[in-house]
């Protein structure tokens, strides 16, 4: 499995049971995060296509009207296929 990041070349591998957020920083990209557990909301992106599972989070850093926009919290959805995001800024 891999997750296209719109606007960067290479494809980014994932390791099992990782996070969208923890395989793009460990493959050295700058995305923006502070809390990883899904009460902050600064690492929403959008999720342009491909499976995810998503873990508990806080309706304070990601409501109703995003999600159904296709936006995800990167620190709280693993991928379950390929995946393509792009950054919200």
């Amino acid at each position: 499995m891999q997750i296209v990041l719109v606007g960067h070349v290479d494809p980014v591998p994932v390791q099992p049971s990782d996070t969208l957020l923890a395989s793009l920083l460990r493959a050295g990209l700058a995305f923006p995060f502070s809390c990883q557990n899904g009460n902050c909301g600064h690492c929403k992106c959008e999720l342009l296509s491909g499976e995810v599972h998503e873990l508990e989070y806080s309706e304070h850093a990601l409501s109703t009207a995003e999600r159904s926009r296709g936006i995800v919290l990167a620190c709280r959805v693993q991928p379950r296929s390929g995946v393509v995001i792009r950054r919200i800024d």
